[in-house]
């Protein structure tokens, strides 16, 4: 009789618990999402501040030093990419917004299609 008593608690923590994980999992994925949207929002306030900028420097007749820097792509930048790709963006947008060339995002996301083909 005790034995029967003890499964019958197991058993209906198990199912609790279980139930638990499911609630959980939603909280999880709802937090990548507003992670992504805060990264989105990032870069394009990064684009608007880099486009005032270039505005600013064309305005006052200075030369922009951005030719001069090495041209690495984060791993931000990388999610970032594949993230407005996911999305719809074309890769001209994208390499626009983002102030990477575009055979640096195509590449990025060509990558990424053959990840997902072997996956």
């Amino acid at each position: 009789m005790e034995l029967w008593m003890a499964a019958g608690i197991l058993l209906a923590l198990s199912v609790l618990l279980f139930i638990y994980s499911f609630t959980q999992k939603q909280e999880k994925e709802q937090a990548y999402k507003e992670l992504e949207e805060f990264s989105l929002t990032v870069t394009r306030s990064m684009y608007d501040l880099n486009k005032r900028v270039k505005a600013l420097e064309s305005e006052l007749g200075i030369e922009s030093l951005e030719h001069m820097l090495p041209q690495r792509v984060t791993q931000l930048n990388k999610d970032n990419i594949i993230t407005m790709f996911t999305k719809g963006y074309p890769t001209e947008a994208i390499s626009q917004q983002l102030n990477i060339a575009s055979t640096s995002v195509q590449e990025i996301i060509d990558a990424y299609v053959e990840e997902g083909i072997r996956a």
